[in-house]
């Protein structure tokens, strides 16, 4: 599944007079303390990009679990030029298009995920390397989210997000 439905990289390079697109390689972690929950611990990270500068990781745990009932993960949406600094979500210069914890729940014939976005807390974004070749950003987060019937959670933790870009 590609997050933006388009094509995952928007350059493309020329090899033997074929244009082909770089191989990305996502190695990426995110752990996190959710309460009343257990651990939170992924590397299993997709990466998209809408072909600009627009980026997004979507962070899974528990992905192999057929019952859907205990996947979980995060979404990470941003520019790839974010300014290093700590941002108070609440602020109006908060740089994160989307972040947001979720789970999956079912009921026998029905799957359904609740979204938990914050509504009080802090990100902090600090930029590795930003180049054709990398990106790599450490961010940490501490918020309260809640989800659409008002459940509130507390999450906090820290996502190190590393992708190479190569020729093929």
């Amino acid at each position: 599944m590609n997050i933006f439905n388009k094509s995952s990289v928007s350059g493309l390079q020329e090899a033997n007079g074929v244009t082909v697109e770089p191989v990305i390689t996502v190695s990426s972690e995110i752990k996190a303390t959710v309460s009343d929950r257990v651990p939170f611990h992924t590397q299993n990270i997709e990466y998209g990009t809408d072909g600009g500068t627009l980026i997004a990781f979507i962070a899974r745990a528990n992905a192999e679990d057929i019952s859907e009932a205990n996947k979980k993960g995060f979404l990470l949406m941003f520019d790839k030029n974010i300014k290093p600094g700590t941002y108070d979500v609440t602020d109006s210069g908060f740089p994160f298009r989307e972040a947001y914890y979720f789970e999956m729940g079912t009921i026998p014939g029905f799957t359904t995920s609740f979204h938990y976005t914050p509504q009080s807390g802090t990100f902090s974004v600090e930029t590795i390397e930003n180049s054709e070749r990398k990106l790599h950003y450490k961010i940490g987060f501490n918020f309260k989210g809640k989800d659409n019937r008002n459940e509130e959670l507390k999450i906090e933790g820290a996502a190190t997000l590393i992708v190479f870009t190569r020729p093929m």
